[in-house]
């Protein structure tokens, strides 16, 4: 028997025999040491594609800071502090400069959480506004986007004179990569143009946009940053315990490519074969169970067909606090939802493109078997997913389903990481 441990011990050790596991895959946190502040500064102060910050900034009284939320590693307090310095060498007023935080839907971040992601010395002396989504009359009209459909931004990104994003590249399902243009659209956009930005997606299979930079979406979001004037990003790529691995700043289009290859190095990972039985570890993605299955993405990529996706989601927050329908409705019937939405007959575009996206995967493909403690058996057998309480009741489960040559493998932090199969066996996708 081999013993695995998850990066947290929430569910218990998983013992899988020897001659049945692939192997155990995560991220490749010792590739090298965390960059310290100096490391951070230096390269906020040599940007790519772009001139300094300090004189691209020159001249301008009103400057707007978009950064990502809680639900991001994103070290806000080393990073913002630097970029701060760097508008000051550029003689913008400190009563000039304001911070967004680019929700997209996510619910808004307390005080607290703000001051924890912050800092404290940046919440007293600057504004820091949660975006807000849901009102038209915080919203501004751009027209129509390269993806056909009108894009609805928060009117202070139009008011500035000078627009800075800030955030994490990380894999990501919908826009191939966090980070680079998506800190705008959908991240401070409009409800009807996030669900849109979203619904966009599922033109792709989760191996073609996941982790690839060249994707409409991406290229649209780009777009919109050129047309309200977004100057610069810094973009972290972190690694193991909040630690940042590498960053870049600079153009929104070719600092984010390199930072996009960087991540690669972190979280891109080479896998032998396809796996009857993934095990994919939500974490750092499971404060509820909408942000928890992008661990399914991942595996959905390394699970052979008529296989079992296990998820050890500890969702603290439940299932979607923003969402009371999503356990509604589920993943049961992905098809019959993506036509109730097609035909105008469901109009919670922005929800049901996650369960019509990962239905696809745990409805029609394989199997899904939730682990979470905060997710009981009952609302996940509701949503589609089978349930187990403990992540070794859920294996013996998946073995037992797929039978007795079936094999398993362990994505840890599956949620930001993408698995590449060295040969593809049948039935993987």
């Amino acid at each position: 028997m081999t013993e695995i441990s998850l990066t947290r011990d929430l569910f218990g050790k998983l013992e899988i025999p020897g001659e049945r596991l692939v192997g155990v895959y995560g991220p490749n946190h010792s590739i090298r040491p965390g960059l310290g502040d100096e490391d951070l500064r230096e390269r906020i102060r040599n940007p790519v594609g772009a001139s300094p910050l300090r004189e691209m900034a020159r001249g301008a009284r009103n400057v707007l800071v978009v950064t990502d939320d809680i639900t991001r590693q994103t070290p806000l307090h080393r990073v913002l502090p630097p970029l701060i310095e760097e508008l000051a060498e550029a003689g913008v007023p400190r009563e000039g400069i304001r911070f967004l935080i680019g929700l997209g839907t996510h619910r808004a971040m307390t005080d607290e959480e703000i001051t924890r992601k912050f800092g404290e010395d940046i919440p007293p002396k600057y504004p820091v506004t949660n975006h807000i989504w849901d009102d038209p009359k915080e919203l501004a009209s751009l027209g129509v986007c390269d993806l056909g459909f009108e894009v609805l931004v928060n009117r202070l990104v139009t008011e500035t004179d000078f627009l800075i994003a800030v955030g994490s590249i990380i894999p990501h399902a919908t826009a191939g990569f966090s980070g680079g243009g998506k800190s705008i659209m959908p991240g401070v956009c409009g409800e009807a143009t996030i669900e849109a930005t979203h619904w966009a997606a599922l033109d792709y299979g989760m191996g073609e946009i996941l982790a690839n930079f060249d994707n409409r979406v991406r290229e649209a979001a780009v777009s919109v940053c050129r047309q309200v004037g977004l100057r610069f990003i810094v973009n972290t790529i972190m690694c193991e315990e909040g630690k940042v691995f590498d960053l870049v700043a600079g153009d929104v289009e070719e600092a984010h490519r390199l930072g996009t290859e960087r991540c690669l190095d972190v979280y891109g990972v080479a896998v032998e074969d396809a796996a009857d039985v993934v095990v994919a570890e939500a974490f750092p993605t499971d404060i509820d169970l909408r942000q928890a299955i992008k661990a399914v993405c991942s595996a959905d990529i390394v699970c052979r067909d008529g296989g079992v996706i296990i998820l050890p989601a500890d969702c603290p927050e439940g299932v979607s606090p923003q969402f009371p329908d999503f356990s509604r409705y589920g993943f049961r019937d992905p098809e019959g939802l993506f036509r109730a939405v097609e035909a105008g007959e469901f109009t919670q575009k922005l929800l049901a493109y996650t369960l019509v996206a990962i239905g696809r995967i745990i409805s029609k493909r394989v199997k899904g078997i939730l682990v979470s403690a905060h997710v009981g058996e009952a609302e996940a057998e509701r949503m589609g997913f089978l349930w187990a309480p403990s992540l070794q009741e859920a294996a013996d489960r998946a073995m037992e389903m797929t039978g007795p040559g079936s094999r398993v493998m362990v994505l840890k932090e599956a949620g930001e990481i993408i698995p590449r199969i060295r040969a593809v066996g049948a039935g993987a996708r």
